[in-house]
């Protein structure tokens, strides 16, 4: 029978530290063969419900957002300098 005495207490920190390792720690050898434990470090991946969320926009998103809009200006600035001089972007084309 398992009794939970100062007899198993080895057992009691060995278990502890070992679910610990598998769940929290990762472990890595340096140039010497020591091994160390480090933690894990936490994933940096988003979901799309996170970033609705916290309004987060990826960067991908806002810079497609600021070419377009960019672009949609350059337009326009064509179009009125165009009608106003009878050239292309005040008179360089």
């Amino acid at each position: 029978m398992l009794t939970w005495g100062v007899d198993n207490f080895p057992f009691l920190i060995y278990t502890s530290v070992t679910v610990l390792y598998k769940t929290y720690m990762t472990v890595t050898k340096n140039e010497f063969g020591q091994m160390n434990m480090w933690a894990k470090e936490p994933s940096m991946y988003m979901t799309k419900e996170d970033l609705e969320r916290y309004g987060i926009e990826p960067y991908a998103e806002r810079a497609q957002r600021a070419n377009s809009r960019w672009a949609m200006i350059g337009i326009i600035s064509g179009i009125i300098s165009y009608s106003l001089t009878g050239n292309l972007f005040f008179g360089i084309f």
